[in-house]
């Protein structure tokens, strides 16, 4: 049996610390920004602490305590992070993997900002969307206005500029969804080390070097380059849209890819870490030859190529 007396003591320390984190990050400047990727952090520590039905009915109490310092502006906020923590600690609990974590988590931020986005146009009329829209619109105009100034323009520039626009304003949901999960990503790592070191035994990633993507994702991206040739998309339609964020992620993957076979290399080669440190800096400003070699990577055994003797 828990003593209940801790289990109250307990939880008001963590409201009160999760208030604290969560009004700081939202009016102290520069501080702010990295206060908010601690503030699940208490209802993590005490899910670990004490049952699913008591860390619920902290979590509630402490959205409720926060809404006194920052008013109704808050409430989505505390709301999202006050559940994130919740279930991080759920999660760990349950002995789930550290990458089962990140996916949940991620999953749980892109849905809980699509309900936001989704609530803002219903209940206050504001569309966070046509505004980024009309803000790329604007700046489109100025650029065109900007170069007309420097003399004539190339045969069909506007139609150039109008194109590469439409592409960018198409692929605001890969950004979205890319945006969300690195910064997902950033809560869970800080996240699980404070609580590590407090004693907590909480999973690890497997090494970078490690990462393998599964070969279908190879027949998937042919199919996408393939795509335009067999099917007639204009800018507008779903397929489109499809295409451009499908290839985008895509492409970020195979990036990633590259870089973990590099960093492989490394390893394998014993090299001082600084020496990774600006190959893969390199290898990001390189990103098409990169790409292309995280592609080669999923299709062909190259690692145990690497791990022959002669490299060692």
């Amino acid at each position: 049996m828990q003593d209940p007396t801790k289990k109250i003591t307990y939880g008001a320390m963590m409201s009160a610390l999760f208030t604290i984190l969560l009004v700081g990050s939202f009016y102290l400047p520069v501080i702010g920004v990295l206060m908010m990727l601690f503030v699940p952090i208490p209802m993590i520590l005490y899910r670990l602490k004490h049952d699913r039905t008591s860390s619920i009915f902290v979590v509630l109490i402490a959205i409720v305590l926060s809404l006194i310092p920052g008013g109704l502006l808050i409430l989505p906020t505390a709301i999202i992070f006050g559940f994130l923590g919740f279930i991080i600690g759920e999660l760990i609990v349950l002995k789930k993997t550290k990458l089962y974590i990140y996916m949940a988590s991620g999953l749980f931020m892109l849905v809980s900002l699509i309900l936001l986005y989704i609530g803002s146009i219903f209940l206050f009329n504001i569309n966070p969307i046509d505004g980024l829209m009309a803000s790329m619109d604007s700046v489109q105009q100025r650029m065109m206005e900007i170069f007309t100034l420097y003399g004539e323009l190339p045969k069909d520039y506007e139609e150039v500029i109008e194109s590469a626009f439409q592409t960018y304003k198409a692929a605001i949901p890969a950004l979205f969804i890319t945006s969300t999960y690195v910064f997902t990503f950033m809560i869970i790592m800080p996240s699980l080390e404070v609580v590590r070191r407090m004693g907590f035994d909480v999973p690890k990633f497997p090494p970078f070097r490690e990462m393998k993507l599964p070969v279908v994702t190879i027949f998937v991206y042919g199919l996408l380059i393939l795509l335009p040739f067999i099917m007639d998309m204009k800018v507008e339609s779903t397929i489109y849209l499809i295409y451009i964020n499908a290839t985008i992620i895509l492409r970020l993957l195979f990036l990633l890819q590259g870089i973990a076979l590099i960093h492989y290399f490394m390893h394998k080669m014993k090299l001082p870490g600084v020496v990774t440190f600006f190959t893969t800096v390199l290898a990001i400003l390189l990103n098409p030859i990169t790409t292309l070699l995280g592609i080669v990577d999923i299709g062909m055994n190259i690692r145990a190529w690497i791990g022959k003797d002669n490299l060692k």
